[in-house]
């Protein structure tokens, strides 16, 4: 089995890109934003291209609602030109898609007054030829490209075959649990019904720490932080790297506090908007994938979520994101938490478990 971290979107896309090129039989793909930009315009000029029999892509309706993380219904975007033009040029990518014979599948509606906007496919994963995989965060949309992200290509058949289950599953209609441990690798697809027994494992991870956890993550929200908290408190050095400037203010603020709370070391990553998601235990073992270790990940988000031991693998992102994430952040500045934030948290928390509820309804 080969292991390959592909740290920005120009490593993955070229790696991909080649990959499409020389596939004979299927190119598959699963994504959450897949917009009429140069990114996702790329990837559909790549797969028209392509002589594959089966070539399919799945996208989530968040596209549908969602352009340039701005909601395409609002009268300020529909008034809004240069947004008007791509969520246009959206519709007519899928259109040109079809008419060339790439199949498109919409998942996971919204529902009536958007009540199961939390329940999204969150995938991100490729599968090629039965024998390549790729998973991780990156989208197909330019300001995804733009952030600081990562892929995961394994090159193995097992895998492979493993994942195409699963996509077939999701193609048909179908939401499917699954998990299996290969050479240096376990992965799970989590179903977005009973989420809580594979992050119970994620949870023994963190309980079993003894010296030290790196955490990358956007949008990283409770549960994750109850057991974080446990093991600052047994004496395990837990850092956090999040972006200086999310995209979602009311999480930064919500994290500073969390983390001013707990003892967690949180760095602010300083050259652009980091959208990876990682979770580093004693620089042992290494968890990637298409979770933001949130509270819509733990309970209602289909994901995809790999536990990796390979030293080698392991080796590499302690090196390329690891560290250079740490050197390229500030420290967090624990004076900016203000204590209304605790009302602000109390709020999130208890309209996350709303929505939640209507949602499962």
């Amino acid at each position: 089995m080969e292991l390959k971290l592909l740290v920005g979107s120009g490593e993955f896309w070229d790696a991909l890109k080649a990959d499409i090129e020389k596939a004979k039989d299927s190119v598959v793909v699963q994504t959450l934003s897949f917009e009429g930009d140069d990114a996702g315009m790329g990837l559909s000029h790549a797969m028209r291209a392509c002589t594959a029999a089966d070539r399919r892509i799945i996208v989530d309706y968040f596209t549908w609602h969602f352009i340039t993380d701005r909601w395409v219904f609002s009268p300020r975007n529909r008034l809004d030109s240069e947004h008007r033009a791509e969520v246009l040029a959206t519709g007519q990518m899928m259109h040109d898609n079809e008419a060339a014979g790439v199949g498109i599948k919409w998942v996971n509606p919204f529902g009536f007054l958007y009540r199961k906007s939390p329940v999204r496919n969150h995938k991100k994963m490729i599968l090629i030829d039965g024998r390549t995989t790729y998973i991780g965060g990156i989208n197909f949309s330019d300001h995804n490209f733009e952030w600081h992200d990562m892929m995961l290509r394994i090159e193995d058949p097992g895998v492979a075959e493993f994942m195409m289950t699963d996509f077939d599953a999701t193609w048909s209609g179908k939401d499917l649990f699954s998990e299996h441990d290969f050479d240096g690798i376990s992965i799970s697809l989590i179903d977005g019904k009973t989420n809580e027994k594979t992050f119970e494992r994620i949870f023994d991870l963190i309980g079993s720490a003894r010296r030290s956890i790196f955490i990358e993550s956007p949008y990283l929200s409770w549960p994750f932080y109850d057991h974080l908290r446990s093991a600052v408190k047994s004496g395990v050095v837990v850092t956090v790297v999040m972006p200086d400037l999310n995209n979602r203010a009311w999480v930064q603020r919500y994290t500073e506090w969390e983390a001013a709370r707990s003892g967690i070391k949180l760095r602010n990553y300083v050259p652009k908007m980091t959208h990876l998601k990682a979770m580093l235990v004693d620089e042992k073992v290494l968890v990637v994938g298409s979770s933001n270790f949130d509270y819509f990940s733990y309970k209602t988000q289909q994901e995809v979520v790999a536990v990796v031991t390979r030293p080698d693998l392991v080796q590499d992102f302690i090196t390329r994101i690891r560290d250079a994430d740490l050197a390229q952040s500030k420290s967090a500045d624990a004076a900016k938490v203000k204590k209304s934030t605790v009302l602000l948290y109390g709020f999130i928390r208890a309209m996350g478990k709303v929505t939640v509820t209507l949602a499962k309804m």
